[in-house]
């Protein structure tokens, strides 16, 4: 079975997850120090920017939920790659004045988001099987973090000459490239049957299993799918002094990242999750703990190392047991839709209420005291989502 190749539709998904984020490392650290270089109140702008975003992305999800449902989710997916295409040409046209319009940016990020990241979702759970999902999620990610390795040194450069908005140049190209790999991909699962949030509701209340899954994702949301990315953002931009620097270091993260996803596809058996999750658990919070006391170059460096590697690590393991779950029974096909529109909205809620800290603090507290009031929150979410993926068993078979 180890030597059991990918199938095409794994193959182009793999290919359609690396452009994808090359977008995301151009919206992501790069949008960040953009606002730091041209707003004096960038963390409370980016919390804004983040929290609105998240809310209409969730307001999107469940607005397309039935559509995606009964309709060809490719479709939708495509039409969320054309309005990607228009938020990275809105950049572009901006320039400095994005600070003016935060809330706008931060509505077609939401819409993005809910039309890209929540039918891909579901393309992913149609069309990769159980027995592939580990060599999907490592070897997949780690040929992303190759891009993640490369991405970020050119990209930092290429603004450090010409700047940020011209950037979004090149990412409109990527992105149409994007669009047409979605030619490839197609939807297996076809009904016309509505939208049913309600009847599942009923159904997964009495689910002890989906229960933590959707638990782990809501504190997923808190960490790293959330704030926490824009916090480890945030003391890398501070820590170093220009766009290339940020492009390299961003870059070493990566590698070490890519590196970790190798070993993880091919040595991570689920028999090892205990031993995997604890480790990686403890070392975050070492880590974390050590930024927090002594803020310096090298805590800087190692927290990001518990960020991009062992973190990442728990996440792949935490979305290898939600994809693995959203297979079983009446999930996989009757309820399939409504698995992950519940699931986006528990991630998008950890998410939410994340950012929202974050600005709140912003406004009353000084920089160091609300980054290390996130630091603690950060770290307790963590502990408690890596208990509950070690009680949260997924049976092997469908």
């Amino acid at each position: 079975m180890s030597t059991q190749k990918l199938s095409f539709p794994t193959k182009i998904l793999i290919l359609d997850n690396i452009l994808c984020k090359i977008f995301s490392v151009f919206t992501g650290i790069f949008l960040s120090a953009y606002f730091y270089q041209v707003s004096e109140t960038y963390i409370f702008q980016l919390a804004l920017y983040n929290v609105v975003g998240w809310v209409f992305a969730t307001i999107g999800a469940l607005a397309l939920a039935d559509i995606i449902k009964r309709k060809d989710k490719i479709w939708i997916y495509r039409i969320g790659i054309v309005v990607k295409m228009l938020f990275a040409f809105t950049i572009l046209i901006l320039g400095q004045d994005i600070t003016n319009h935060v809330i706008s940016i931060g509505i077609m990020y939401g819409l993005v988001t809910a039309t890209t990241g929540f039918p891909f979702n579901m393309i992913e759970s149609e069309n990769i099987t159980n027995r592939e999902r580990i060599k999907y999620l490592g070897y997949g990610h780690a040929l992303t973090g190759i891009v993640s390795i490369v991405a970020p040194i050119l990209i930092g450069r290429y603004i450090t000459k010409i700047g940020y908005s011209d950037t979004a140049v090149p990412i409109i190209v990527l992105t149409m490239t994007e669009l047409l790999v979605s030619f490839f991909l197609k939807s297996k699962n076809e009904t016309t049957k509505k939208l049913c949030l309600k009847k599942f509701y009923k159904k997964f209340k009495k689910d002890k299993t989906l229960w933590r899954l959707y638990l782990i994702e809501f504190l997923k949301g808190i960490n790293r799918n959330g704030v926490m990315s824009l916090v480890a953002a945030l003391i890398i931009i501070k820590a170093l002094p220009n766009d290339t620097a940020i492009g390299d270091w961003s870059a070493v993260f990566a590698g070490l990242s890519t590196i970790a996803m190798f070993l993880f596809a091919k040595f991570y058996k689920k028999s090892q999750q205990t031993l995997v999750v604890t480790l990686s658990c403890i070392i975050i919070v070492i880590f974390t703990i050590m930024i927090i006391l002594s803020p310096n170059f090298v805590s800087v460096i190692l927290y990001n190392i518990s960020y991009d590697v062992f973190l990442f690590v728990i996440d792949r393991i935490s979305n290898a047991n939600l994809f693995d779950y959203s297979t079983k029974g009446e999930y996989g096909i009757k309820y399939n839709t409504e698995y992950f529109t519940y699931r986006e909205m528990f991630l998008n809620a950890g998410r939410f209420i994340g950012y929202l800290a974050l600005m709140i603090l912003a406004v009353s507290s000084m920089l160091s005291e609300s980054l290390n009031i996130m630091f603690v929150v950060i770290i307790i979410s963590i502990v408690i989502m890596s208990g509950l993926i070690l009680v949260t068993k997924i049976p092997e078979k469908n």
